[in-house]
């Protein structure tokens, strides 16, 4: 396999944060190129190649095999499109798109082009999240009566980028990629009913704090994301026959940290422990390996657009 050789577009917190240090220490992926409007913010995440100031440059460059999106929610899918068509595969921060209409393009325009379109909810990598998605589907909690799931922080200043809506802001678009979506994999994605949206508004007008209620089948699940609220997160399914629980600070956003899965059946109680890993890595390098051919696990679009469909769904009631 050679080197796969990353374009990123945006140089913001998330990439210098989280995929510069998980690219810089793979053995599968470089940082070749970065593209931003500022110069000086691009040279900060150090490309092995090149800094562009457009995003079609960088698009056009023949060196370029992936490109990595992390701009502000609204311009993803605009961009994601125009790589795509240039022949470049896409590792994209999510949401991939506003509503589902736009994930559905963006799915379309992956597929004529041949080009593999990840939406890049690194969590989803991480082995405990992986081992709850199989406790639970294994049956060995027997059928699923209820699962709670919540993820919240505070602290935002008034001018942070997610409390502006006119680019994709508000906390659901922000943290409900984790704690609102996590009963769907968790079942593997059977039909939604039942509904109920409760939000609370930022005075910049995105939603602030945001509880989704639904039921999948059988199980009731109640989720909470905020950006106004403590820092807190759980997921806890529980079965006829046992439980599953997630619980602590990292519970969606576990990071160079030791972690730990509680699972209870029969009274017995068992803790997995897991030791740290970086979710980001092992999400880029299987990214550029099965763009390379391989037959790594990513996530597939057909979750993305199920996701933009109950995001659809909630903003439906909130905004009524």
């Amino acid at each position: 396999m050679t080197t796969f050789k990353w374009g990123f577009v945006g140089a913001g917190m998330i990439a210098k944060k989280a995929l510069y240090p998980a690219i810089s220490r793979s053995n599968v992926g470089e940082i070749y190129a970065v593209a931003s409007r500022d110069a000086d913010r691009a040279m900060t995440i150090s490309p092995t190649g090149k800094i562009y100031t457009d995003y079609d440059s960088l698009f056009a460059d023949p060196a370029v095999d992936g490109v990595y999106i992390s701009l502000p929610n609204a311009f993803h899918l605009p961009v994601a499109i125009k790589a795509m068509k240039a022949g470049k595969h896409v590792l994209c921060e999510k949401p991939l798109g506003m509503n589902a209409a736009e994930v559905q393009e963006a799915i379309a325009v992956s597929e004529a082009a041949g080009v593999l379109f990840v939406e890049a909810s690194w969590n989803r990598w991480h082995p405990r999240t992986q081992r709850i998605q199989e406790v639970v589907q294994s049956g060995q909690l027997g059928a699923i009566k209820r699962i709670r799931s919540c993820f919240t922080y505070d602290g935002l200043d008034g001018g942070n980028i997610r409390l502006d809506p006119t680019i994709g802001g508000g906390i659901l678009y922000d943290l409900g990629p984790y704690s609102t979506v996590a009963p769907l994999w968790l079942l593997d994605f059977p039909a939604v009913s039942d509904l109920a949206v409760q939000s609370v508004r930022h005075p910049g007008g995105v939603d602030e704090t945001t509880r989704v209620n639904y039921t999948l089948g059988n199980t009731v699940c109640e989720t909470v994301t905020s950006c106004n609220i403590p820092e807190t997160s759980w997921l806890i399914v529980e079965g006829e026959k046992g439980t599953a629980r997630m619980l602590g600070h990292n519970v969606f956003n576990s990071r160079h940290a030791e972690s730990k899965l509680e699972i209870t059946v029969g009274g017995k109680v068992t803790i997995e422990e897991f030791g740290p890993v970086d979710p980001y890595q092992i999400m880029a390098d299987t990214f550029a390996r099965r763009a390379q051919g391989g037959s790594d696990w990513v996530m597939p679009l057909s979750e993305s657009l199920r996701f933009a469909q109950l995001f659809d769904a909630a903003f439906a009631q909130i905004k009524r």
